[in-house]
Formats: C-alpha cells, structure tokens, sequence
C-alpha cells in the first residue's frame, strides 16, 4: 500500500474516532440533563401512617382510631373501629379559639374509652384532625396523622362500617397534671414583643383563607399559607422539596422563630404538623389567641400583602 493510501485511511480513522467520541459525550450530556435530583426525604416520617399501613395493623389490640368529621356523616360510613370524636372537645368553652385544658381533655376522651397508652390514629375529610393530632402530640402521646385522610382510604377500596362505634369502659386517659408545653403555644404578650424586638427572626403565618386574612384583618406582616396548598389532588401531602420551596420563597426558613394562627387554631394545627413534623423546622409554635385577645388588643391590618 502506498504512503497515500496510509495517510487517507488514518485520517478516516481519526475522523471516524471522533464522531464515537462526540456521540458518547452527547450521551452523557443528555443522562446529565436528564438525571433528577435526589428525593429529600420527610424529617419525621413516622408521624404519618398510609392507608396500606393502617389496613395491616386494624387488628391491633391498642389501636384507637379518631374520625373527626360530624356524628351524621361518620354514621353514614368510616374506617372500621373509627370512634367519632368531636373536635370541638379541643377548644375551651369560656375562652373563644383557644385551646382547651388538659383536666378537660382528659375528662371528654375518657369518655370514648381512649387510654393514654394507646396507638392513636386520627383522620378526617379535610384539616380537622390536624387539631387533635397537635393537642396529642403536645403532650407526647402516640399519635399518627392518616396520609390523605379517609379520601386514601377509600380509593384504595377498603371497606368501611356505618353506624357508631362505642366503647364499653372509661379509657385511663389522665393530663390533668400537666401543662400545656410552652415550646407548643405562644401567648400573646411574648409575640408581640418578639415582633417588637426582632421581626427580621420571626416569622408569622396566617393559616386561614385568602378572604379571610384580606377582608377580616391580619397580623402585620403575617404571611397567607393555607392548608390546601400543602397537598396533591388526592388529599396526600405533597414531598418534601415542594413543601419546602412553598415555605422558604415565602421567607419562612429553619433558622427562623415560626408562629401560626387561625380562627380556633384547627388549620394552623395542620401547617405546623408540615412544618415541624415533615420539613423538621426547631421552633414553630401556634397562636391561638388571634381571635379573642389580638384582634380585640393589638393592631391588624387588613388587605393582601
């Protein structure tokens, strides 16, 4: 062969390495572009139980399982075993929006046969039960929050049982001694002095409606969150990542002090099981004395931010 022929057939050979080259780096390229970031996971996923989890453990001699919705639709159809518990139990009947005694409490839940020892699962059709899973978890009962509610459970198609349920005996349920957790509530001289002192450390969120927090008034600078903007179409809570970008491009980051209020403090029960329980933030406490002490006290403001 020829000195030519050898120089053609090695620039050939060049030419034909270097398409290899460039298509294995357009690949690579591509995988790079496609590749998704790592799912972040819940900080305390054990703070809620699936549908599927809660089918295997029905059985469970300890289970109780709370259906906050009203006694006429729990009647029509709910979880077998599901007690109805009337959440308005929570709220202290002299003090409007608050949250009840733990003598109180103690006394309602006995009623319906709970002990204090019990696995307690709670569910609803919509936030009520976030309610009842803060009073209980305040003070360190084990409490779960059922992932999507009874809208899960249903389209799962487990069965369900109509008519109440009724527990024979008194539960041994007794708070009576204990007092509500001061890293839990927050009272309303200690937030206004926060908001006096350091309103760059704080930050506080305004559970209830859009129309609400414009029409009705708001805490100044309070941030507008509702609950439905923290779950999928299908009623479970949305992951992680989403949660958090929902939270910090609102200026709520973990470093902060997180305060939130609603009307009776059953929609800031739900924002604050997403934001300590799922996205791991230190110091989030609810106010729940928006409606009867600072709205009647303290300066509001009213309009959208």
């Amino acid at each position: 062969m020829s000195v030519k022929k050898y120089l053609v057939l090695g620039v050939l050979l060049t030419l034909l390495a270097g398409l290899l080259i460039g298509c294995g780096n357009k690949d690579q390229d591509l995988n790079t572009v496609n590749a998704k970031e790592p799912a972040v996971p819940y900080t305390h996923p054990e703070a809620m139980i699936s549908a599927d989890q809660l089918k295997k453990i029905l059985s469970q001699p300890n289970l109780t399982i709370l259906d906050t919705r009203t006694r006429d639709i729990y009647e029509q159809g709910h979880i077998p075993g599901a007690i109805c518990f009337n959440v308005k139990s929570l709220m202290d009947p002299n003090r409007r929006g608050r949250f009840t005694s733990p003598k109180l409490f103690s006394l309602t839940i006995r009623e319906y046969g709970v002990n204090s020892s019990d696995h307690i699962v709670v569910y609803s059709d919509n936030y009520n039960h976030a309610a009842l899973w803060f009073f209980l978890n305040m003070y360190g009962l084990n409490v779960q929050m059922l992932n999507g509610g009874l809208e899960q459970w249903l389209a799962k198609g487990y069965e369900m049982e109509t008519g109440r349920v009724r527990r024979g005996n008194l539960g041994a349920f007794n708070l009576a001694g204990e007092q509500q957790k001061a890293n839990f509530i927050i009272e309303t001289a200690t937030l206004a002095e926060a908001l006096l002192q350091n309103s760059e450390g704080i930050a506080v969120i305004d559970a209830r409606s859009a129309e609400e927090f414009s029409g009705r008034g708001h805490i100044p600078g309070a941030i507008n969150i509702t609950w439905d903007q923290l779950i999928n179409e299908d009623m479970t809570f949305k992951n992680a990542s989403d949660l958090k970008e929902l939270f910090t491009d609102n200026g709520i980051t973990p470093e902060k002090q997180v305060v939130i209020y609603s009307n009776n403090s059953i929609r800031a029960s739900y924002i604050h099981f997403v934001l300590n329980r799922l996205l791991g933030y230190a110091n989030v406490k609810i106010y729940d004395g928006f409606y009867l002490y600072w709205a009647r006290e303290k300066t509001i403001v009213k309009g959208s931010v």
